[in-house]
């Protein structure tokens, strides 16, 4: 659709000068931005990712004095996470909530955040968020014109299944579900396994009719979608950490004053404050409600499926670099 401009006229032109010296003129409190920003989420407003987009708006709007309104839509009433994304670059959305390996589609480098066994623990995980965040955030917004701002804790994916998974060794032909990813593809190979690619709408019914053997989540996301209704196994791999973002486009960024600037990114570090703790304290209650269900719980050898999977980065050369940062923070 072509875009046409008005004609200008002379009343026009002048009227513009005159509201111009009008903004010259007004005290500096009145010149103040207000800036009313969409925030998307993709999940039910009882999520934390949905959650942690309303701490940090009502954080933003306090520490810029009411400078910066977000209203918050969940639940994926604006699109999915990639819909999303494009329209923070388009403009229509202002602050969004991805999966921070989402942005790999436009900073190839964010495909690091689902790297195997690249933590040492969660609270590894958010001292290494915490630390890079300006560091990642600065370097994706120069190559993406998206700046993430802030990490919305996850924790740990663990493996559910109807066998007992304790090796590398228990995988083979074990049919698992994974994201439609490279990554998630190459690390389950190199387990032994036999990955699925598979939209998550379609994993319920397809381990039902027993066409794929299990699947891998953080605990409270399988346990929320019934999956323990037809896995009666769960291995405690832990074998990626996958925080979601916050995320802003560069150019809203670059648009605010310093003082709102500042105001944004303390906003963001205060919500992963808030959120971190109760993340933690709920995936406890979410494990004695999976033991309450009578489901196999089992510890598994690490070190083994570490090994599987060691040298991984030479098959992606663009996540090297912050593969090798992320193990100098202690």
């Amino acid at each position: 659709m072509t875009k046409t401009t008005p004609n200008l006229t002379r009343r026009t032109l002048v009227g513009g000068m005159a509201g111009a010296a009008g903004l010259v003129a007004m005290p500096a409190v009145l010149r103040a931005q207000q800036v009313k920003w969409i925030g998307a989420s993709a999940t039910a407003p009882t999520d934390f990712i949905s959650i942690s987009l309303d701490v940090f708006a009502a954080r933003v709007k306090e520490l810029s004095k009411g400078q910066i309104d977000v209203t918050a839509h969940h639940a994926g009433s604006l699109g999915g996470e990639r819909e999303h994304v494009e329209g923070l670059l388009q403009g229509a959305i202002h602050v969004a909530t991805p999966g921070a390996a989402i942005l790999g589609g436009w900073y190839k480098p964010a495909e690091v955040w689902t790297y195997p066994f690249m933590f040492k623990d969660v609270a590894h995980k958010d001292r290494v968020m915490t630390t890079l965040m300006k560091e990642y955030g600065d370097e994706c917004a120069a190559q993406s014109k998206l700046r993430p701002i802030g990490a919305i804790p996850r924790m740990p994916r663990q493996l559910s299944s109807n066998r007992v998974v304790k090796t590398p060794a228990d995988m083979k032909g074990f049919k698992v579900r994974v994201p439609e990813t490279q990554m998630w593809l190459k690390t389950f190979q190199r387990f032994g396994a036999s990955p699925t690619p598979m939209a998550w709408p379609e994993v319920f019914g397809a381990l039902k009719a027993g066409v794929i053997n299990g699947q891998e989540n953080p605990m409270a996301l399988t346990y929320n979608s019934g999956i323990f209704d037809v896995n009666t196994n769960l291995a405690l791999t832990e074998h990626m950490m996958q925080d979601n973002m916050l995320v802003i486009a560069e150019a809203q960024f670059t648009k605010l004053s310093e003082d709102l600037r500042k105001a944004v990114v303390q906003a963001a570090r205060d919500t992963e404050d808030d959120l971190r703790k109760k993340v933690i304290d709920d995936d406890k209650r979410i494990l004695e409600l999976v033991k309450a269900k009578k489901i196999a719980i089992n510890e598994v050898d690490k070190d083994a499926f570490r090994a599987a999977v060691k040298g991984l980065d030479g098959d992606f050369p663009h996540v090297k670099k912050w593969v090798e940062r992320i193990a100098t923070i202690a």
